[in-house]
């Protein structure tokens, strides 16, 4: 099953001033590794966005020693969050700002082909993909980061 494409994520990062990255509950490495390179990706190429990382990995992977902000510190003006490797809200950490909606607008982007419960504006989801991580080393291949 695929919903969306890389091109669609492109489009939905270039609209907003503000993007807050979100990872699933009991994080594993391609959850993690997604929200930290996604972040870093869009920081290097977009330096006049604001890149923020929500959630925590505490007792996983505590030696890689990743930074999450402060959920009073975001600004949620002209926002997109983005949801790696997950889809519903019990799955996610933070999951009260989108089910809120706090942010402008959701993107999610997942290989998994479950369904969701949260309102996702834009999507990128493709089963084919044997990790997020390799969804968004896509994204970066197709905007020539």
């Amino acid at each position: 099953m695929q919903i969306g494409n890389s091109k669609v994520a492109i489009e939905a990062i270039e609209k907003y001033d503000n993007i807050i990255i979100f990872h699933h509950i009991r994080p594993d490495g391609d959850c993690l590794g997604s929200q930290a390179g996604l972040a870093e990706l869009i920081k290097t190429n977009y330096p006049n966005k604001k890149v923020y990382t929500v959630g925590n990995n505490q007792h996983t992977f505590d030696f890689m020693n990743y930074h999450y902000d402060d959920i009073d510190t975001i600004d949620f003006n002209n926002s997109l969050a983005i949801v790696v490797d997950a889809s519903s809200g019990d799955r996610i950490e933070c999951s009260e700002l989108l089910y809120e909606k706090r942010t402008t607008a959701r993107l999610r982007i997942d290989h998994h082909p479950n369904g969701a419960d949260i309102d996702y504006e834009y999507n990128y989801i493709d089963e084919k993909f044997v990790a997020a991580a390799e969804m968004v080393a896509q994204i970066a291949y197709d905007a020539k980061w």
